[in-house]
């Protein structure tokens, strides 16, 4: 094949023709400001087709080399599409599922945004479109064909999209006309923590993308917003599929900035509505959807709520909860119980995972996932962990001191954001490990991918430092975060866990079972120790032990335990005879 024309391998010869086709290329430029580019991964080389003058760039046609491409970015804006392409290339060839598009903004050097969004379409091809984000985004937008246009003052500056005042004014309007409406405000999960892992320029990217993909899904018809930082809003005639699922399938698909997998998740409130002359005003309409936002959040990540009339006691119920919790903390109705870690080839307890649990003295045990929130809010992450991790270590001294364990136990504890950034956490973990004469890993702290690239760096020196006093290190949540695997060579991990969504569906899902594969060959490759979570029968621990995954947590074995019944598991799995309680 010659460098003069790429395109004439065997498989790609569609490529070609699409190229040579005046008629197909027009139809695909005609409805954006967009150029076609086509880029080569064995050889490195784009061409581009369209109109690149009506851009501003007329250096782009032809064939260019990235270096060559690098004259018009930024400093180092070629760089992160190298890596954004050659990382598709490696999950291509690893079968990675929903690996095969390209996505990425680029800032050129007169400060304006290309966002490069491609698909690979043959073995070493990826073909897609280039378009001015930047023209794009800041345009005024109409909510109707009656001609509605706010002034700037209702239009966010950055997505291009209504700001709060816009939309509330917009939706006024729409409202009036009859019709079935869906109003659906979803809040983007851990932006916060995606904002200092990618610093302030790189996460508004992510919004950007974002509200483009909104305006995608939408179209003009709509009444589109960001209401805030990291929450966008969607109102528009009800119909199928519902807007809440539309909206999720355009938002939460992968995006790369900076070399990162950023897998955005939504919680979403749902409120509907009829319009005409009794509708609801569309402060109070906007007033229930954000509760029921809040709703769906205490369902966890990804949650979705429809508005209800009993949501309305929730504000004043969280501040009771809260209270309460103060409470609990003080009075010391924090516990950790533990989940038992199963050797899958023996059947033998491996270890545990040690889990925080709220005995309240009237409601009985309170689940994490109904206090976990209200912790962080009230800055008391660190208490948290200090009662845990405390209480863990108690256990294991005594549990190493009254049965012979198995080589390589040990017991897990979460660590969180807040306590990786405690200034004490590695003399306070070394002191604990000394005193009570624990061997090395037998203690492990468990982090999440999204904590640990708050500060990769930073992580990656406490987590060293930790590890050198004698403690494991496991990557939890493996494949739900954003990462780079640059960091897992990087970072002293020696377990990773794969997270219960992609064990729950891997007797059903094919692509399930594609990303369980290629997890544990990374953990091979690397030489980790790879634990399942979400084990919940026997024939689901044979699958996984089959495939090489020989250590896995779930109800098919047993709920997190008291320390009592963790005791008397811990005991029978060993073969010592259990004495009734």
């Amino acid at each position: 094949m010659s460098d003069n024309n790429f395109f004439d391998m065997k498989d790609e010869g569609g490529i070609r023709a699409l190229f040579d086709n005046p008629q197909m290329t027009w139809d695909a430029l005609r409805s954006a400001d967009s150029l076609l580019w086509a880029y080569d991964l064995s050889h490195g080389r784009f061409e581009f087709k369209g109109d690149a003058a009506a851009l501003g760039l007329p250096l782009l046609h032809g064939q260019l080399s990235l270096n060559e491409l690098a004259r018009l970015f930024d400093k180092g804006e070629t760089g992160r599409l190298d890596t954004v392409l050659r990382t598709l290339e490696v999950h291509t060839a690893a079968g990675l599922p929903g690996e095969d598009h390209v996505q990425c903004l680029m800032r050129l050097k007169d400060q304006r945004l290309l966002y490069f969004k491609g698909r690979k379409v043959a073995r070493n091809l990826v073909l897609g479109t280039v378009t001015e984000m930047s023209r794009d985004m800041r345009q005024p937008r109409r909510a109707d064909d009656a001609g509605l246009n706010l002034q700037d003052v209702h239009i966010d500056a950055l997505t291009g999209l209504y700001n709060r005042q816009g939309f509330l004014s917009a939706s006024g309007i729409l409202l009036a006309r009859e019709g079935d409406y869906d109003l659906v405000v979803g809040d983007l999960n851990r932006f916060r923590r995606l904002n200092e892992a990618l610093g302030h320029e790189r996460a508004d990217l992510v919004l950007g993308i974002l509200a483009h993909r909104l305006r995608e899904a939408f179209g003009e018809a709509s009444v589109l917003a960001r209401l805030g930082e990291d929450e966008f809003a969607v109102l528009t005639l009800r119909g199928f599929p519902r807007v809440s699922e539309r909206m999720r399938n355009a938002m939460e698909r992968t995006i790369v900035i900076a070399g990162f997998d950023i897998h955005p998740t939504f919680s979403m409130g749902a409120v509907s509505v009829e319009g005409g002359d009794a509708a609801l005003e569309s402060a109070e309409l906007l007033r229930r959807a954000e509760m029921a936002v809040e709703a769906a959040k205490s369902k966890g990540a990804g949650g979705v709520a429809a508005y209800k009339r009993d949501l309305e006691s929730d504000g004043l119920t969280r501040l009771a909860l809260e209270a309460e919790l103060r409470k609990a903390f003080i009075s010391g109705e924090i516990h950790a119980w533990y989940q038992p870690i199963v050797d899958l080839k023996t059947g033998v307890i491996a270890g545990f995972e040690a889990l925080a649990r709220w005995v309240h003295p009237k409601r009985g045990v309170i689940p994490p996932d109904h206090f976990l929130t209200a912790t962080r809010d009230l800055g008391m992450m660190t208490d948290l962990g200090a009662i845990i991790l405390n209480s863990t270590v108690k256990c294991l001294s005594k549990w190493r001191a009254a049965y012979n364990l198995p080589a390589g136990f040990f017991v897990s504890v979460n660590l969180s954001a807040p306590e990786i950034e405690r200034l004490h956490l590695v003399e306070d973990v070394s002191r604990l490990i000394h005193e009570a004469g624990l061997p090395p890993k037998c203690l492990k702290l468990e982090v999440t991918e999204s904590d640990v690239m708050r500060d990769p760096d930073a992580t990656a020196r406490v987590l060293e430092a930790l590890r050198d006093a004698g403690a494991g290190i496991a990557l939890d949540d493996f494949g739900t975060g954003f990462s780079s695997l640059s960091y897992l060579a990087k970072l002293p991990f020696d377990t990773l866990k794969i997270d219960r969504s992609f064990i729950s569906t891997l007797q059903t899902d094919e692509a399930s079972e594609k990303i369980v594969r290629a997890i544990l060959t990374l953990g091979r490759d690397f030489g980790l120790d790879v634990v399942a979570e979400g084990v919940e029968d026997i024939v689901l621990a044979e699958q996984l032990n089959a495939l090489g995954c020989h250590l896995g947590q779930g109800y098919g074995f047993a709920k997190a335990l008291k320390p009592s019944e963790a005791e008397a598991f811990l005991a029978a799995s060993l073969g010592y005879e259990v004495k009734p309680a």
